[in-house]
């Protein structure tokens, strides 16, 4: 139930990451587009990462890496590419780098501590959007 909910919840914020930094384009700068695409990326990826690495019973971290990884690229490159081809890089980059480290944890957890910190990504992964959402506001 957490899970689902959670990854719910990756999901529409990350869109909306997306369509603010998309319909204000035009009032972000560079540097701002690249910790934007930086930060959603990085954050989506390694809360993807965590709850994958967690659910793969065989503790391989091939699929889930694979998975979140190609998931932090997207985000990244969709989330940067309306403001500069080098922010769509840096979010590139910064989703490789989430999607590796996220599902490292989730494979290391210990099966009694995989709900609170599934709970612990999710509140991290709220504060640094809401940073995010001022961001964008004060830019526009």
């Amino acid at each position: 139930m957490l899970i689902s909910f959670s990854i719910t919840i990756i999901f529409l914020i990350t869109c909306i990451v997306v369509y603010c930094t998309f319909s204000n384009r035009t009032y972000i700068s560079p540097m701002t587009g690249m910790i934007i695409s930086m930060a959603n990326a990085m954050m989506t990826s390694m809360a993807m990462g965590t709850i994958l690495g967690i659910l793969v019973p065989q503790k391989d971290l091939t699929i889930p890496t694979i998975i979140s990884v190609s998931i932090g690229m997207i985000v990244g490159y969709v989330t940067g590419r309306p403001v500069s081809l080098i922010a769509s890089l840096d979010g590139i980059i910064a989703g490789i780098m989430g999607g590796m480290m996220g599902t490292m944890l989730g494979i290391m957890l210990m099966p009694t501590f995989t709900q609170m910190m599934i709970l612990f990504i999710d509140v991290i992964y709220i504060l640094v959007t809401v940073l995010l959402f001022r961001v964008i506001a004060k830019t526009s």
